[in-house]
């Protein structure tokens, strides 16, 4: 049990260097660093609360039991040529992209589904970051 207790802790202790990290980072960056510093605060906040509850419980919060690794392995990839393509095909188009492939490997069938539910994502996210926060997107059109 003790070292699968210090396997439950590890996850949220990377996850509160990591926001440490973050923050650090973004302070100097004054009001452009507002949101990675608000994104950073709650990702502290979450890897906190898991810490404390993996110490009083000390039992297994995460279960990996059952996780198909090779859909993770793929999910990674996924995520990898989204950043590449990022800044190629810009945007709109990579983020679509992105949300088909990730519904469709979730075994969802109905195409136009799939293209309306991504077509949702990308307006949502583009709304809530270029319209609303005003964060630059690499962008081929549309670009305002």
């Amino acid at each position: 049990m003790k070292k699968q207790l210090y396997i439950e802790l590890a996850m949220p202790v990377v996850f509160i260097l990591a926001a440490i990290y973050i923050i650090i980072k973004a302070i100097p960056m004054e009001s452009e660093g507002v949101f990675p510093i608000m994104s950073a605060g709650v990702l502290l906040l979450c890897a906190v609360y898991l810490f404390m509850e993996v110490l009083v419980k000390r039992e297994a919060i995460v279960k990996l039991e059952g996780v198909n690794l090779s859909m993770v392995g793929v999910t990674i990839l996924a995520l990898a040529a989204y950043v590449f393509l990022l800044k190629k095909i810009g945007y709109i188009i990579d983020t679509f992209l992105l949300c088909a492939f990730i519904i469709r490997s979730l075994g969802y069938k109905r195409f136009g589904i799939i293209a309306l539910c991504s077509a949702l994502a990308v307006a949502a996210t583009f709304g809530v970051f270029k319209v609303i926060l005003s964060v630059p997107l690499p962008m081929i059109f549309l670009d305002f």
